[in-house]
């Protein structure tokens, strides 16, 4: 049975995604989306504001965000911008090191194999 790549790439890329987009906002300390998708971008990380608003609904629907609109000394449209509530602000760190002790595991089963990569 082979591994659907596909699959895998969308499945790891999920919450790959949620963690990066938490970051950015902590980083930040606030955003709006086109910023955000802008940020990504730049990291060579493309998604596309049909994945990322729906992702932002669902994260300040749990909890893990604050939203406000903001229109005073914003130049063209009124822009939605992003906050990490405490919830977020725990999640996210949790997230970190849970991704940080899976990257260990790899490289360590990495080296086990002798693979170069």
């Amino acid at each position: 049975m082979e591994i659907n790549i596909t699959n895998w790439l969308t499945q790891i890329k999920k919450g790959y995604l949620d963690l990066c987009i938490l970051a950015l906002i902590e980083s930040d300390g606030r955003a709006y989306g086109f910023q955000i998708i802008s940020e990504l971008e730049e990291l060579k990380l493309t998604i596309k504001e049909g994945t990322l608003y729906p992702l932002l609904s669902r994260m300040t629907k749990d909890g893990f965000l604050t939203s406000a609109w903001e229109t005073e000394g914003v130049k063209g449209h009124p822009r939605k911008f992003y906050s990490l509530t405490e919830l977020g602000r725990s999640s996210l760190n949790e997230m970190k090191l849970e991704y940080k002790n899976m990257y260990k595991s790899f490289e360590k089963i990495k080296k086990r194999g002798g693979s170069n990569e």
